[in-house]
């Protein structure tokens, strides 16, 4: 008869075969086959994730000569794809997250949309607003939204109509402005200030576009002085009869400041189009910071340069 003490110690014996008879019996009814084993990846009555994605973005405008550009930044949860408006009419992008937009060079609104899908078709959109400011500086990529008029080296199809004045002895004539030689100028002394008035009646050049145009952009240089020059632009498309032009800059006030101390191109966007044949550049003279004092009658312009809607 064997005491208690040895049934004990047999059945000790046993535990480590049972125990690995156990772990053969339930991986070999798995599914599907590893090493000649199999196992379950899901019972039969589990369930898809149907928890839908969530559409997030962030933005930023562009400074400097990137000012009507944007760079968004992809926040989402859960999507796989996903399809940018980015409210100016312009394409769509399925870009996970688009750096950069250019859009139209003028101070205006809009709304942008994020419409975002996981791999079940379930989807989420986000929608916000977006601000491009104007802030005066000539664009990098102008060319992208207009195309420019005076293209050749002497500013065809641009000439000159007519002009009311130049410095003779630096041959410093209006045909300088369309040269593409920034070196070159049209100078002019403006005369004496205008009885009750801080100015006189201006010196001008008169160019002709060769057509009519839907004028859109007007840029020039002047050349660098510590004060402003003192300006007006006007347009015509009939003809060049002081009656028949319509003063476009400025829009309100009476004469335009440019920047002062600078040869960067200053950049005028218009709006809106407007139907052009003839663009009359008035010079007043340099001015005081308020504008309401003319510090010197000479002005000074080189280049200029006319854009177009692109057709």
């Amino acid at each position: 008869m064997k005491s208690i003490k040895n049934i004990k110690k047999g059945i000790l014996n046993l535990l480590p075969k049972i125990v690995l008879s156990f772990m053969v019996v339930s991986l070999a009814s798995c599914d599907p086959t590893i090493d000649g084993l199999s196992y379950d990846l899901a019972e039969a009555n589990s369930k898809e994730d149907q928890k839908a994605p969530t559409a997030f973005f962030g933005a930023v405008t562009g400074e400097g000569d990137q000012w009507n550009k944007a760079t968004f930044a992809n926040e989402s949860v859960s999507a796989s794809s996903y399809i940018w408006d980015f409210g100016d009419g312009s394409d769509t992008s399925t870009d996970f997250e688009p750096k950069e937009h250019s859009y139209p060079p003028v101070s205006a609104s809009y709304q942008v949309t994020l419409q975002v899908f996981d791999s079940n078709g379930l989807t989420d959109t986000y929608t916000n607003s977006i601000t491009i400011i104007d802030n005066g500086t000539p664009l990098g990529d102008l060319d992208l939204f207009y195309d420019l008029i005076n293209t050749g080296d002497a500013g065809e199809p641009v000439t000159i109509h007519s002009y009311s004045s130049y410095q003779v002895e630096k041959d410093a004539f209006p045909e300088n402005t369309l040269d593409k030689n920034a070196g070159t100028l049209w100078t002019a002394e403006d005369g004496d200030i205008l009885a009750g008035d801080y100015k006189s009646d201006g010196e001008y050049v008169i160019y002709d576009l060769s057509e009519t145009v839907n004028l859109r952009v007007i840029q020039f240089t002047t050349n660098v002085k510590s004060e402003s020059y003192g300006y007006q632009i006007w347009t015509s498309n009939t003809g060049t009869d002081d009656a028949d032009f319509t003063k476009l800059i400025p829009e309100t006030g009476d004469i335009m400041l440019s920047e002062a101390a600078s040869a960067e191109f200053q950049t005028k966007i218009l709006s809106t189009p407007v139907d052009t044949r003839y663009v009359k550049l008035v010079g007043f003279g340099r001015f005081n910071e308020a504008g309401d004092t003319r510090t010197s009658p000479w002005m000074s312009f080189s280049q200029i340069e006319f854009y177009k809607d692109k057709n």
